[in-house]
């Protein structure tokens, strides 16, 4: 390429790079895993969060619980479209939720995975539209109705459907129009699909509308979900051309009316215990029925199944849990009280997790046997987890962040009224980052905190506690101290770490530590504590850095005089 052909591609970067920034909508690009990239400066505005602290940390943080799986469904599939369709989401802003448009595009030529997404504010034109204009409303109501709405030709193929189908069967709307609607229906029910359609093309008003009960295929779900389509023929009607249907799950009515027809039976016990699994035994344990998925969840051979022995399944299938004893004595706890419902959670030794759920089975009124079902929540408990990981962990790091830290201070101050023992708190500031970040860069000063921390945890005991308070501080809690020394010696092990050079990619750096260090006392609090251990820092940062104090009455001089100790310490030369 020529030089003026790199002038000119340089200059429009530039301008490009100014315009995202100059844009009144907010802008961000994260990588394949949602983790933010870069945002435009009108996103740091609405989220208050500056790019360097966002950059690493997951998008999906801001999102309402209720709108993560089309964000992540959206996430996927638009990495097979040159621009995703619009989808309206909650997300979270230090103001409250806010309702916003959100656009992904691919951008694989920053990396592999990468979207742009763009993202729009429609809470205060939402709020208006809804006031004054009752077709904004009643768009509203349909794409947020708990009912899934279809548009489909006479052909029988998908025109448009609501945000219903997503949220309820996890299909993306853009990807299932113009693919016909029995795609979407298990193939068992096709034909009473196919027979609907008909009965609705010779006659199917608002008033007379035809129904049909059917099982509906969830995205990457073998197991469908049973509902019932209401079809309105307005094929004759200009403005739409086709067939309006609505639907909506009705698991619970048919679970109802099971029961109803069969009553007490074997059937209704099984489906009233909401499993997967299903194992039924009589009143002396005898197994009298399995499913095939329960053989399967617990990878039960044929041979032992065909004997029906409780005893034989139970011994291999205690094999396989973390806490056998509890599980037996569950077992013997229900099968004592034959009356008796019980619920818990089993965890295995491969990993999984699953929901056990028992129920007495009823004849008549009388207690004939009981019912086991079990389902598999792993993929529920383990996202569980990662959103409670996530709310009080460093997402750079994986250190405990300020809140979950504040939190194990002030439970062991607490705990230090019941006992003779003392604890103390480190405050760790790494001397010369912004040196490091100005020499090499943003990603290069996310390396060295990232050695930083596995360095820290390196030297500290299986009690203390290690914690990222944001930038390049940390904290320590150094808890059930016998004496002051110990927590000298934790000290000095830090420091003698921390002079060793790090290597960051291919280059080695200097990062020595400013430490703090605060005792316990009486009438201290767990937040005072950590001010205290924060202004010893900053003492040890102007007299020399690379070095520890331990805090003194004196120190607190500032905030006796009105000055803030954390504004203080930011504004100070040399604090780096």
């Amino acid at each position: 390429m020529d030089e003026p052909n790199r002038r000119v591609r340089a200059i429009g970067a530039q301008a490009l790079a100014r315009l995202l920034d100059g844009l009144p909508d907010w802008v961000m690009v994260t990588d394949s895993e949602a983790r933010v990239l870069w945002a435009n400066r009108a996103t740091e505005q609405m989220f208050e969060r500056s790019i360097s602290d966002s950059i690493g940390m997951s998008g999906l943080e801001f999102v309402h619980p209720e709108d993560l799986e089309i964000v992540v469904r959206s996430l996927v599939t638009v990495q097979d479209k040159e621009v995703g369709i619009p989808i309206e989401i909650r997300l979270s802003t230090p103001i409250g939720w806010r309702l916003a448009e959100i656009i992904g595009t691919p951008v694989p030529w920053i990396e592999q995975g990468a979207v742009l997404f763009t993202m729009r504010d429609l809470t205060d034109r939402r709020r208006f539209e809804l006031a004054r204009n009752r077709e904004a409303r009643l768009r509203s109501l349909v794409h947020n109705a708990a009912a899934v709405t279809i548009l489909v030709t006479p052909g029988g193929v998908v025109e448009s459907a609501s945000g219903a189908l997503s949220r309820v069967l996890g299909h993306d709307p853009e990807l299932v129009e113009g693919r016909p609607l029995a795609d979407l229906v298990s193939e068992d029910d096709r034909p009473a699909l196919s027979q609907a359609l008909r009965d609705a093309t010779v006659g199917a008003s608002t008033t007379n509308p035809v129904s049909v009960r059917l099982e509906m295929l969830r995205q990457g779900s073998s197991a469908p979900i049973p509902f019932e389509l209401t079809l309105v023929n307005l094929t004759d009607d200009p403005t739409i051309g086709g067939f309006v249907i609505t639907g909506h799950d009705v698991t619970a009515q048919a679970s109802i009316e099971l029961e109803l027809r069969k009553t007490l039976s074997l059937l209704t016990a099984t489906l009233n215990s909401t499993a997967d699994g299903i194992l039924v035994v009589d009143k002396s344990g005898a197994i009298t029925s399995v499913n095939r998925l329960f053989a399967e969840m617990w990878h039960l051979p044929d041979s032992i199944i065909e004997t029906r022995d409780d005893a034989a399944v139970l011994e291999f299938v205690t094999d396989q849990l973390v806490r056998p004893d509890e599980f037996l004595a569950k077992v013997g706890e229900v099968y004592a009280n034959p009356e008796a419902e019980s619920h818990d959670t089993l965890e295995f030794k491969d990993g999984r997790v699953f929901e056990r759920h028992s129920m007495a089975q009823r004849v008549d009124g009388s207690v004939v046997g009981r019912v086991w079902s079990f389902r598999d929540v792993t993929d529920r408990k383990r996202l569980e987890n990662e959103l409670s990981f996530q709310a009080f962990h460093d997402s750079l790091t994986g250190l405990a962040n300020k809140a979950l830290f504040q939190d194990c201070l002030q439970r062991a101050t607490t705990r230090l009224e019941r006992t003779e023992n003392h604890l103390a708190v480190l405050f760790l500031d790494l001397d010369d980052f912004k040196t490091v970040n100005d020499r090499l860069g943003h990603l290069a000063g996310d390396d060295l905190l990232k050695v930083a921390a596995e360095t820290l945890v390196g030297c500290l005991r299986k009690v203390d506690i290690a914690a990222r308070l944001g930038g390049d501080e940390f904290a320590v809690l150094a808890d059930d101290l016998a004496q002051p020394s110990d927590v000298i010696e934790l000290t000095e092990r830090i420091l003698t770490a921390f002079r060793q050079p790090f290597t960051i990619g291919s280059t080695e750096v200097s990062a020595t530590v400013s430490i703090g260090v605060a005792f316990d006392a009486a009438g201290v609090t767990s937040d005072q504590l950590l001010r205290n251990a924060d202004l010893a820092m900053y003492a040890a940062k102007e007299r020399g850095k690379n070095r520890y104090e331990q805090f003194e009455d004196e120190m607190r001089a500032g905030v006796v005089a009105g000055l803030d100790p954390d504004s203080a310490r930011r504004q100070a030369p040399g604090k780096d």
